[in-house]
């Protein structure tokens, strides 16, 4: 299983972001700090920056290193460091640490396939999709990605209906599907002209489900863990245990009067996915 990230940038006091390190570096990781000017001098490790920026982040990215950010930031903040490619941001209260993702989840022998014509948002899906630990392949133009599903497995396909040419793509989709079938998810903007003509074209045949541009990281990310509908009612692990407890009366709701010995049974709930909501979570800001 791989590291989530290569780089953590954060705006933490310095107590916090020593809890950070600890954290890492107790998962196994190394951790360096470094600037903006230094940070190649440090391979194979964790580079934590304190003083983040969007033009940092662009430059990781383009070394191919993937940062996360860490802490808060405003929303003014948060939409630069979008706009420069950042895919995930924890920003949870540090009493919930133990919350803070470090590796993919394990592999789950699906494929994926993504062609949305768009660098940013074929990045922030690929990494959604490798952190819950699917392989992924994004492709830059139909072309590419016609020879993707010829040679290679796909069993989920996305594609941005608004940025392909549904009249080259579909024949050549339609025959593909027919021969080797996958799913697909559709982005298609419902307030954009020509719905109708679009749609008669046949991307409704081969995108299972379209879904509106606005909605599709909100739909997306409430769509994960993979379940079949016979598991939605089985998102919860119920337990049970009797213990031997006091239990008090009060007096004017706060002096205690009474007290006694009784035996009780306690019925906790607890997620079935924890695991895949933590790394979910780190992925909610891009709705």
């Amino acid at each position: 299983m791989d590291s989530l990230f290569g780089a953590v940038l954060t705006q933490l006091p310095e107590l916090e972001k020593n809890l950070i390190i600890s954290w890492l570096q107790v998962n196994g990781l190394v951790v360096k700090e470094c600037t903006s000017k230094n940070w190649k001098d440090f391979p194979d490790c964790v580079r934590l920056f304190s003083k983040p920026s969007p033009e940092l982040a662009k430059e990781l990215l383009d070394w191919s290193i993937e940062p996360i950010l860490c802490g808060k930031f405003t929303n003014e903040e948060k939409e630069k460091f979008k706009a420069a490619g950042v895919s995930t941001l924890w920003e949870k209260s540090f009493s919930n640490i133990h919350t803070f993702p470090i590796i993919t989840l394990p592999d789950k022998k699906l494929t994926w396939v993504v062609c949305t014509k768009n660098p940013i948002l074929d990045h922030n899906i690929s990494m959604f999709l490798k952190t819950m630990g699917f392989l992924v392949y994004t492709e830059g133009n139909s072309e590419f990605l016609i020879k993707r599903l010829l040679v290679g497995p796909c069993h989920f396909l996305i594609l941005d209906w608004d940025q392909l040419d549904a009249k080259i793509l579909v024949p050549h989709l339609q025959k593909i599907k027919g021969e080797k079938p996958f799913l697909s998810i559709g982005i298609k903007d419902f307030n954009k002209e020509h719905l109708y003509r679009d749609l008669k074209m046949g991307i409704s045949g081969i995108s299972e489900v379209l879904i509106d541009n606005q909605d599709f990281w909100k739909v997306l990310l409430e769509s994960f863990p993979l379940t079949a509908n016979l598991d939605v009612e089985k998102s919860w692990s119920e337990s049970a245990k009797t213990v031997s407890k006091l239990t008090f009366s009060f007096q004017e709701k706060h002096i205690p009067v009474s007290m006694k010995q009784v035996d009780t049974t306690i019925i906790s709930a607890l997620p079935l996915h924890q695991e895949s909501k933590h790394r979910i979570d780190l992925f909610r800001w891009l709705v």
